[in-house]
C-alpha cells in the first residue's frame, strides 16, 4: 500500500473511531480498523491497563477468539505487550525467532489460552506493539501480528501504527469518560430505586448481582456475612473467610480502595473483588464480588460499583442505627432499674422489651470500663462508638435479652437468663462474649477494657446489687496486681473485704505481720516468704511444700524454723497462721 492510500485509510479509521461515544463500540471498531491500516496484518489485540489490579487485560481483538482471550491477564513486563507497556516505546518483532523470545516469560496458562484463541498454537512471524499514551502514562498496548511467513513489518508500519494509536487513545478516553458516567448513573439509579422502596440490604445486593451478572456478598468489618445475592454466593463468601483468613485481614487493613485476588476455591478458579464500605473514616464492611474462572470485572463496572458503594454504606448505617436505637431504649430502661425505684412505669417499659416481671428469670449486671486515662474526650467518644458496635454484634448472637447502658467511659449490660441456666453456664456464656469483645477492642481500635461481672440475682429489685458487685470487681482490677482484665464477683473471695479499706492500713498490717521476713529475704537473698506462702496453702504439709518448691523436705524444715525464729513464735498455727495468710493475700492482691 502506498503512502497516500495509507494516510487515507488512517483518516477514515479516525473518522470511524470518533463517530460514537460507546466504549465497547469504539474498541471493536478500533481493532478492526487496525487491520485496514496496517497492510499484511492477520490479527490484532488491544490490552488495557487496570490500575486497581495492576494487570493488562485483553479488551478487544480481531483474528482471536475472545472467549479464551478475555481470560488473559498480563503482568507489566510480561510478554511482548507487557514489555512494551513498561518501556512505553513501540517496537517491532521482525521474525518468529523474535516473537518466540518475546513470549518466553509468558506463563503456560496464558500460552494455552492464546493457542486456543487462535484455534491452534503458533508464534507470530512478525509483530508490532505500541503503547497507548495519555498524559505521560501508558493506559494500554496495541499489538498487531502477522502469521504469514512471507510478510514482515517495517519501520513505516511502526510509525503508522503509532500515529493511529495516538488518535485511538483520544477516542478511548472520550468514550471511557462518557461510558463511566452512563454506567455509574444507571447503576446508581437502579440501586437507589431498590433502597428507596425499602428493599433493604438483601434486595440491594441481589440487584447489584443482576446488573453485573456475578455473585455478590456483604461482610461487616468482622467478616460476618450479612447478606448475599444467593445461597451459593453465601457459601462462597463463608468459604473465603474460612480458607483465606490472611487475605481477609490484608483486605480490611489495606489502604487501597479496591483489592482483586485470584484464588482457588472448591477446585475452581475464582476472581474476587473487595470494595471497602465506609462510614465516616471507618470501614464498616466489605462488598465482595465473586467471578467464576478467575475472571475480572469490566473496569467501567468496577468504577460504577465503587461509586455505588455509598448506597451500601447508607443501608448498613440504617440497619445499625435501628440496632443502636434499640440499645439506647434498653439503656434508658436499665438506667431506671439501676438508679430509680422500680415502679409501674418502668414495668411497662420492660414489658415493651418482652420482660414480664411475673415471669421468672435470672439477671446479672456486667460493667465494661475503658481503661484509657490518656485519651481525649473526642478519642474516647470515637472509640466508644466502635465499642458499642462490637458489643451490639456479640449480643445479637445471644438467644436471650440484653440491656445496654452507655454511660461516660463505661458501658453497663444486664443479661436476662432463663431459670434453667446454671451459674456456671451463665459465667461461661458471659466470659465468652466479653473475651470476643475485649479481643476486638484491643486488636481493631486499641482500646483496653476492664470487665466486672456482678452476682446472679432472681429479681429486678436485686439488679442494683448485682451492678454494685460489678463496680467492685472493676475497682479491684484497677487497684490490684492481677494481670486479668475480667473478674466475676464470686471470684473475689476474701479480697472483697479489702476493697473499702484504706491502703495505708493494709500496708501497715502487711509490714507488721510480714515485714521481718521480707527484710530478711532482701538481705540474704532467700525465699522464706515464698516458702511460707506455699506451706500455708498446702495445709502446712512439709512434704507437699517441698514437692511444689522442688527442694528436699529438710530444706523446708530448716526454712520454717528460721521463720519461727525471725517472727519470735513457737509454731505456725491458730491465729498466727491466719494472720500470716491474710497478710499474704493482701500483699498479693492489693498493692500497698
Amino acid at each position: 500500500m502506498n503512502t497516500e492510500k495509507k494516510l487515507i485509510s488512517l483518516i477514515n479509521s479516525v473518522r470511524v473511531l470518533n463517530s460514537t461515544r460507546d466504549l465497547d463500540t469504539v474498541l471493536n471498531q478500533l481493532i478492526k480498523e487496525v487491520l485496514n491500516v496496517i497492510e499484511g496484518s492477520n490479527a490484532s489485540v488491544l490490552f488495557l491497563y487496570d490500575k486497581k489490579i495492576n494487570k493488562l487485560y485483553a479488551k478487544a481483538a480481531a483474528g482471536f477468539d475472545m472467549k479464551y482471550l478475555k481470560h488473559i491477564l498480563l503482568e507489566p513486563g510480561e510478554g511482548m505487550s507487557g514489555r512494551t507497556f513498561l518501556s512505553q516505546k513501540g517496537r517491532i518483532f521482525h521474525s518468529k525467532e523474535d516473537t518466540t523470545k518475546g513470549m518466553k516469560d509468558v506463563s503456560e496458562e496464558i500460552l494455552d489460552l492464546y493457542g486456543k484463541s487462535l484455534g491452534g498454537f503458533q508464534y507470530p512471524s512478525s509483530a508490532i506493539c505500541v503503547p497507548l499514551m495519555s498524559n505521560e502514562e501508558c493506559i494500554g498496548v496495541l499489538t498487531v501480528d502477522i502469521y504469514d511467513k512471507e510478510n514482515e513489518f517495517n519501520e513505516d508500519d511502526l510509525k503508522l501504527l503509532e500515529t493511529f494509536a495516538v488518535q485511538a487513545t483520544v477516542a478511548i478516553e472520550n468514550a471511557t469518560l462518557f461510558s463511566k458516567n452512563e454506567r455509574t448513573q444507571k447503576m446508581h439509579e437502579e440501586l437507589s430505586k431498590v433502597s428507596l422502596s425499602q428493599g433493604g440490604l438483601s434486595e440491594i445486593t441481589k440487584a447489584l448481582s443482576g446488573i453485573i451478572e456475578a455473585k455478590v456478598a456483604v461482610y461487616n468489618e468482622y467478616f460476618d456475612v450479612l447478606v448475599s445475592s444467593s445461597s451459593e454466593a453465601g457459601d462462597v463468601a463463608a468459604a473465603v473467610v474460612q480458607h483465606f483468613p490472611e487475605l481477609m485481614q490484608r483486605v480490611i487493613h489495606h489502604e487501597r480502595t479496591v483489592i482483586y485476588e485470584k484464588i482457588q476455591l472448591f477446585n475452581n478458579d475464582k476472581g474476587v473483588y473487595f470494595f471497602p464500605v465506609y462510614a465516616d473514616k471507618y470501614i464498616i464492611g466489605l462488598l465482595a464480588i465473586f467471578l467464576d474462572g478467575g475472571d475480572i470485572l469490566d473496569p467501567l463496572d468496577m468504577f460504577a460499583v465503587e461509586q455505588a458503594s455509598v448506597i451500601f454504606a447508607l443501608e448498613m448505617n440504617r440497619r445499625e442505627s435501628t440496632a443502636i436505637k434499640d440499645l439506647k431504649y434498653s439503656g434508658y430502661v436499665l438506667d431506671q432499674l439501676l438508679h430509680r425505684e422500680l415502679n409501674e412505669l418502668s414495668l411497662n417499659q420492660l414489658a415493651k422489651l418482652h420482660i414480664d416481671e411475673s415471669e421468672k428469670y435470672q439477671f446479672v449486671a456486667v460493667k465494661s470500663y475503658m481503661n484509657e486515662a490518656l485519651l481525649s474526650i473526642k478519642e474516647i467518644s470515637e472509640k466508644k462508638h466502635l465499642l458499642l458496635r462490637a458489643i451490639n454484634r456479640e449480643i445479637l448472637k445471644l438467644p436471650f435479652k440484653t440491656f445496654v447502658l452507655d454511660k461516660d467511659i463505661e458501658i453497663i449490660c444486664m443479661f436476662v437468663f432463663p431459670l434453667h441456666f446454671t451459674e456456671e453456664n451463665i459465667y461461661k456464656e458471659i466470659k465468652k462474649v466479653y473475651s470476643s469483645i475485649q479481643g476486638h477492642a484491643q486488636e481493631k481500635f486499641h482500646l483496653s477494657l476492664l470487665i466486672g461481672m456482678g452476682r446472679i440475682v432472681t429479681s429486678l429489685q436485686e439488679v442494683k446489687a448485682s451492678y454494685r458487685d460489678a463496680e467492685k470487681c472493676v475497682d479491684y482490677l484497677q487497684s490490684s496486681n492481677l494481670k486479668s482484665t475480667f473478674l466475676a464477683y464470686h471470684q473475689l473471695g476474701i479480697q472483697r473485704l479489702f476493697l473499702k479499706t484504706e491502703k495505708s492500713e493494709l500496708n501497715d498490717f502487711v509490714k507488721d505481720t510480714l515485714g521481718p521476713i521480707i527484710a530478711y529475704d532482701e538481705r540474704n537473698e532467700t525465699d522464706l516468704l515464698e516458702t511460707l506462702k506455699v506451706y500455708l496453702e498446702s495445709n502446712q504439709n512439709m512434704a507437699q511444700t517441698a514437692k511444689k518448691m522442688y527442694v528436699h523436705t529438710n530444706t523446708i524444715k530448716y526454712r520454717l524454723k528460721t521463720i519461727n525464729q525471725i517472727l519470735q513464735i513457737e509454731s505456725l498455727s491458730g491465729r498466727i497462721a491466719f494472720d500470716l495468710q491474710l497478710a499474704l493475700y493482701i500483699q498479693e492482691y492489693v498493692p500497698v
